[in-house]
């Protein structure tokens, strides 16, 4: 199966679901995006992406394992979900820990 549906949720501190969030459309490629500042807030982005019959969703490297598993318990599985992450030596550079 080909994927062409995605979601991408980006976390910050001055972020806000309902105001930053946006879409990338082409014939062959459709992106949702949603900022959000709270792992609350990331959870109703990525059940309301299941609405829009968004395929795959991908997390931030702001966000962490244990909420990358609540995000997941939360849309109970239903398409597959991944966190972007950095090698050890870059993660100070981008001001996580």
């Amino acid at each position: 199966m080909s994927l062409s549906r995605y979601g991408f949720i980006v976390k910050g501190p001055d972020l806000e679901l309902f105001k930053h969030h946006g879409r990338i459309k082409s014939d062959g490629f459709d992106i949702a995006v949603a900022g959000v500042r709270t792992l609350e807030e990331a959870v109703m982005a990525a059940q309301e992406m299941l609405t829009r019959r968004i395929e795959l969703i991908e997390l931030c490297g702001g966000f962490s394992a244990e909420e990358e598993a609540r995000i997941r318990a939360a849309i109970q599985d239903h398409v597959p979900l991944g966190r972007v992450s950095y090698r050890p030596e870059d993660q100070g550079r981008v001001g996580w820990p």
